[in-house]
């Protein structure tokens, strides 16, 4: 009774506010999701137009209760709400498709709880050196059992892959993509195929692909390995929301157990989008190379000392700097 309360008072927005227009809702046992088109300007915030729809609600819900004779009386939504606006052409039938996606993610997680749990701190031991072994830590979603397997890392030149890029409304550019929404590659190397062909085959004989998908041919090689229900790591900026859940071809490779995403303990989450910094980057892949090289492959681990033969500078910044931004980022004294 209360969802069909919810219900009709989305629907009467239109009469107390006919600049908007109804476009998609969706209801879900603790919380909604609605589109909405504002066709005209309102004269007011939208959030006037949400806290009406909101006291409707709480109206219907007291005469609900009435009837049951239940006498506590409560607000049914949390205050404020969190709104997105659609600028990018596909966006809102991407959006409606999420909405109506939602009972299917939502049975998805009940029936694997652990795999979409945030770890806040993960311990995980890794070889930095041959001689040396730490517990890194790393906030998690997914399946930890991964780290388990041999890993293989993806680390990509710029140089290898890049995507067509066009312009955007508002100015700046934007990857360009196909009608399926898959991005478009403006072009790939002989180096890009050979590196993509060895990963993607070490995947498909049990080894797990591990990668911090900043370039755009580390997102590609990630994105194929998906799209073959191939197992992934990821290694990400900042850590995540206390109900963060991973999004579309991730959320079903998380429910699958195909997918462990990760971020180091010591870069906690952020609302806003973090830029990748350069000290970023090399930090997360100096991560996923430890992790991948202390894997177990056969019975032997594979490890490899951080520094190399002949000691020189790794893009600019010497190897004993990567080793302590790593180290840091992971909680771990230099």
């Amino acid at each position: 009774a209360l969802g069909r309360a919810v219900e009709e008072c989305w629907e009467a927005i239109p009469r107390f506010y006919p600049q908007v227009q109804i476009i998609a809702k969706q209801i879900m046992p603790d919380h909604f999701h609605g589109i909405l088109w504002v066709k005209e300007p309102l004269g007011c915030h939208l959030g006037q137009v949400i806290k009406g729809f909101k006291l409707g609600c709480n109206k219907a819900s007291s005469v609900i209760a009435d009837t049951i004779g239940d006498k506590i009386r409560k607000p049914i939504f949390a205050e404020g709400f969190q709104d997105t606006i659609l600028f990018r052409e596909g966006q809102l039938a991407q959006m409606i498709a999420y909405l109506k996606d939602n009972p299917r993610r939502l049975a998805m997680k009940l029936a694997n709880p652990g795999l979409f749990t945030r770890v806040v701190d993960l311990g995980v031991p890794a070889m930095i050196s041959p001689e040396t072994e730490l517990l890194l830590h790393f906030s998690a979603i997914g399946n930890r059992a991964l780290l388990d397997r041999p890993m293989v890392q993806v680390q990509c030149s710029r140089r290898y892959l890049g995507y067509r890029l066009v312009p955007k409304p508002g100015g700046g550019r934007k990857i360009a993509r196909d009608a399926n929404g898959e991005p478009i590659i403006e072009f790939s190397t002989p180096e890009f195929v050979e590196k993509r062909d060895a990963l993607l085959a070490a995947a498909r004989h049990g080894a797990v692909i591990i990668s911090p998908c900043i370039s755009d041919g580390e997102k590609q090689i990630a994105r194929e390995a998906l799209k073959e229900n191939l197992p992934l790591v990821t290694m990400q900026n900042k850590g995540f929301a206390r109900l963060q859940k991973p999004t579309g071809r991730y959320f079903d490779a998380c429910a699958a157990g195909r997918l462990l995403m990760l971020a180091p303990a010591a870069w906690p989450y952020t609302p806003a989008e973090k830029k990748i910094t350069r000290a970023d980057a090399l930090a997360m892949n100096r991560l996923c190379e430890w992790l991948a090289r202390s894997s177990v492959i056969g019975e032997s681990s594979v490890i490899a000392d951080s520094i190399g033969d002949n000691g020189t500078p790794y893009h600019g910044r010497i190897p004993a700097n990567i080793d302590s931004l790593a180290l840091a980022a992971a909680r771990r004294e230099q």
